[in-house]
């Protein structure tokens, strides 16, 4: 079930009970050439993130926080740097240290 969430990020997204618990996936995939998804904004789509959750509830969750997270101009710009690995772990666990949200903070 893919969703495009404007400012030229998507997130095909999909909850599959065969996947372990505590075992979710989000892959982000970089494009060379951008493509139609759809987004409300008409901005064809530039970066990726693959979900793959094993609840509803981690489903959701992640979801909201990719959601979220790609709300923010700075996340946008950096993103669009296609940072490596590492620098995107980094980012983003700089970017929930700072979060302040209800409902958003980390499932253990």
């Amino acid at each position: 079930m893919p969703t495009a969430l404007n400012h030229g990020v998507a997130v095909p997204h999909t909850r599959d009970f065969l996947i372990p618990k505590s075992y979710d996936v989000v892959n982000v995939v970089y494009l060379d050439k951008p493509i139609e998804y759809g987004a409300l904004d008409g901005e064809k789509v530039k970066t990726l993130f693959f979900l793959f959750a094993s609840d509803d509830k981690r489903h959701l969750h992640l979801l909201a926080k990719i959601a979220h997270l790609t709300r923010n101009e700075e996340t946008l710009e950096f993103i669009h740097e296609h940072p490596g690995k590492a620098h995107l772990l980094n980012f983003i666990k700089s970017w929930e240290t700072k979060l302040s949200v209800p409902g958003l903070e980390k499932i253990k």
